[in-house]
């Protein structure tokens, strides 16, 4: 069940079962809040199927998107050390996820030295992508972090043809730019040959390639 996720995929086969065997699959509706701001916190997620979006609201009641988060990815890391969830989380469409519960894993932690060292070496992977991602946000091109994101987008479904996670003014949103400079980069990308899109599907006929414009 949790092969297909990211960060546990990274895993040795013995440990990634230790986590299998205290996730609990939930089924939720499009629309559907999984938590929210206060609520006790129960563990961490993993996107079997669908789309989750995270996000807060300010002061003013705008909505404030921190991820979208796609099959293969985890999210509400966070709470494994926290008493509640700070954000809200809601289905962007009908989604299979896994809840990681905390009381389960904490135990895990503490009684397999192995797997506390793996998983340390798995987040310190995150930590690095996560510093990348910063660093495209805020200093590359619109163009160069779609790029960047579709090429996320294919390491973690694994294909070159991938889904994306969300509605396009929602990605648009996350990658910190306008819904129109989005749609017309986008455009420019399916003009010059690099990717088909076709609804939610993008085809990337050559993946080496747009890695090559990143360099």
């Amino acid at each position: 069940m949790l092969e297909k996720i990211s960060c546990f995929a990274k895993l040795p086969d013995d440990l990634r079962q230790e986590v299998e065997k205290i996730a609990r699959p939930i089924s939720l509706g499009k629309g559907a809040i999984l938590f929210s701001p206060g609520e006790p916190a129960r563990g961490f997620y993993a996107v079997l199927e669908g789309a989750i979006r995270v996000y807060r609201l300010s002061g003013k009641g705008k909505m404030i998107t921190l991820e979208i988060a796609g099959p293969g990815s985890t999210f509400a890391e966070g709470s494994l050390f926290s008493n509640s969830y700070h954000c809200y989380a809601e289905a962007l469409k009908d989604s299979k996820i896994c809840l990681i519960t905390m009381d389960g894993f904490s135990e895990i932690i503490k009684d397999n030295a192995r797997f506390s060292y793996e998983w340390i070496r798995v987040l310190s992977t995150e930590i690095i992508n996560l510093r990348q991602r910063i660093e495209e946000i805020s200093l590359k091109s619109p163009k160069e972090r779609i790029i960047s994101y579709l090429i996320m987008l294919a390491d973690m479904q694994n294909t070159t043809r991938v889904t994306l996670p969300s509605l396009r003014m929602a990605i648009a949103t996350l990658l910190n730019m306008t819904p129109e400079t989005f749609y017309r980069t986008v455009n420019e990308l399916e003009k010059e040959g690099l990717i088909h899109l076709s609804g939610q599907e993008v085809d990337i006929p050559d993946l080496s390639l747009l890695e090559a414009l990143l360099d």
